[in-house]
């Protein structure tokens, strides 16, 4: 049995990381004993990376050259452009790799306009599974294209019981194609193994709060710059740190300079390792606008920090739903953040306890498990 993976990206995000554990612990599974291959489709380049690591996931590619490199990456309009690029010079290359390969499951990620459109083409000998990535919103478009392609879609996994709830209620696709399918946000492993490595020198005796995201609007760091401004004294911490790379870098700096607060606001950039950060920091403060689940928050969870998050769709309120298990404030309300901080500072152990225990159910094994059920 062969095993596809469709999942193009111009940045580095949580779904690259829940594409290859996903990937990993098929392989790993032995009561899957019939799976012949793994393989992630390269539909740019942008996998060139999995080439040099000892991994027995497969990468092909369906290109004869990498322009990953070239694509614009950065803002709504470029990434739209490199998307669109990525659906047209993809288009034949990928009807041709899968009719000729026949894999019996292609699980689909972003832009998954395309192999939903090819799906009456591709279909035949392959079960595409549909994995809901985030939160979708149900745009004209998108629905319009999901219901006439939905016969052809063998599965639609969600990340979260309101997504899933979403799903059903849109009546897009039959309800029985319909699976809660959790992703694999934790590695215990991983997570282990990185927790204790050294920070920067800068950081090692001081103590500061942490976020982590793509530097988006949606993330709504700014919000949180002007906070951590105005409320430092309160929060009492040396620093906040901001992990993460994106458009509004520029945009955020600016900020935090116009604030005088360069030496204790600081954008640290990508950082491969984000578990000593988080296994170090006071809290896990987000501020975004929605998280779904949110990888962060769920891994702070696992290292049981405290964790103070606007009460946002899909992820946070499925939080707030399984036992309160953080500080919950409203979107963008000072008022509300200032509480939850304030409200942070009382001992829960019972709180952190209940939130180790949720994040669990996003673990690999967990991950693993669902989806075995849904490939044999």
């Amino acid at each position: 049995m062969k095993i596809y993976y469709w999942c193009p990206f111009l940045t580095n995000i949580a779904t690259i990381k829940s594409v290859l554990r996903s990937a990993k612990s098929i392989l790993k599974n032995n009561k899957l004993r019939n799976i012949d291959e793994v393989t992630v489709l390269n539909s740019s380049g942008e996998w060139d990376f999995l080439k040099k690591e000892s991994s027995k996931i497969k990468i092909k590619d369906l290109y004869p050259f990498s322009f990953h490199k070239f694509l614009p990456k950065e803002g709504f309009i470029q990434s739209r452009i490199s998307f669109l690029i990525i659906f047209f010079v993809n288009f034949f290359p990928l009807i041709i790799k899968i009719q000729k390969e026949k894999p019996k499951y292609l699980i689909v990620h972003l832009l998954t306009i395309l192999p939903i459109i090819l799906s009456p083409l591709i279909s035949k000998n392959t079960k595409i599974i549909l994995r809901i990535s985030g939160l979708p919103k149900l745009t004209i478009i998108r629905t319009v294209i999901w219901k006439l392609f939905s016969k052809y879609i063998h599965k639609v996994t969600a990340p979260t019981q309101k997504t899933l709830k979403m799903l059903k209620k849109s009546k897009i696709f039959n309800q029985n194609k319909i699976i809660l399918l959790r992703d694999p946000a934790i590695d215990k492993i991983e997570i282990s193994k990185n927790k204790l490595s050294k920070l920067p020198n800068k950081f090692k005796h001081k103590t500061f709060i942490l976020s982590i995201g793509r530097l988006t609007n949606q993330k709504n760091f700014e919000f949180l710059i002007k906070m951590f401004a105005k409320y430092q004294k309160i929060i009492k911490t040396d620093y906040l740190l901001i992990i993460g790379d994106g458009e509004e870098k520029i945009k955020l700096q600016k900020i935090i300079n116009h604030l005088n607060c360069e030496k204790s606001i600081i954008l640290l950039g990508f950082q491969k390792n984000v578990y000593n950060y988080i296994n170090r920091c006071q809290m896990l403060v987000s501020v975004a606008e929605y998280e779904d689940p949110g990888f962060s928050l769920l891994e702070a969870a696992f290292l049981k920090k405290k964790i103070i998050t606007s009460l946002v769709d899909n992820g946070p309120k499925d939080m707030k739903k399984n036992g309160n298990l953080c500080y919950f404030f409203n979107f963008n309300d000072e008022k509300s953040f200032l509480k939850a901080v304030k409200n942070s500072k009382n001992k829960n152990l019972k709180k952190i306890k209940d939130a180790r225990k949720y994040a669990d159910k996003f673990s690999i094994l967990s991950h693993t498990t669902k989806l075995r059920k849904i490939l044999i």
